[in-house]
């Protein structure tokens, strides 16, 4: 089945899964359905950061975005004293003083099926890697060669609700 990633009505790009690793092939049960692939990015896509948006289970609460610093793999080992747990919620968007800060629909990160139905994920992040040519063949074991582009390669890993809310039938995410 054919994923792709949207930001309100703008196409990202399509998307691919990761390939299914032994400890992922079956899900614990009351796990919830989620997905872990790359991105292929479009052609003409808008410019993309890297954030985690999510639903928080509380009632009155929408949407909520944090940003994702880059992962710069030659940089992980180095110490450089900050960490993505650090970014603070990000409103890029006007809130009113007596709603709570949540990301306009324009925004949210969305997959959509080949038939064009709409899936919005409990929680979903999008993060860039960036990699040195010397580490491009470790990379391409995993990743397919149009995901990785001038050394960035997009990951997304979403978590949908329940089996009704994800875009494919229960157990295949891992077993494909």
């Amino acid at each position: 089945m054919s994923l792709t990633l949207w930001r309100g009505e703008q196409l990202l790009g399509e998307l691919v899964r990761r390939p299914a690793r032994h400890v992922d092939a079956e899900r614990r049960a009351g796990e919830s359905p989620s997905f872990s692939g790359f991105l292929i990015r479009a052609t003409n896509a808008a410019p993309l950061e890297g954030v985690w948006q999510v639903k928080p289970r509380l009632p009155g609460f929408g949407l909520l975005q944090h940003a994702l610093k880059p992962d710069i793999v030659a940089e992980r080992y180095r110490n450089t004293g900050s960490s993505n747990s650090d970014a603070p919620v990000e409103r890029a968007w006007p809130v009113a003083a007596d709603a709570p800060p949540a990301v306009p629909v324009e925004h949210q990160l969305t997959i959509r099926d080949a038939s064009g139905r709409v899936y919005l994920p409990q929680s979903i992040a999008i993060r860039e890697s960036r990699f040195e040519p010397k580490q491009f063949a470790g990379v391409l074991r995993e990743a397919p060669a149009e995901a990785l582009v001038n050394g960035v390669l997009w990951t997304i890993h979403a978590v949908f609700m329940s089996e009704i809310d994800s875009p494919e039938q229960p157990g295949t995410w891992a077993t494909d």
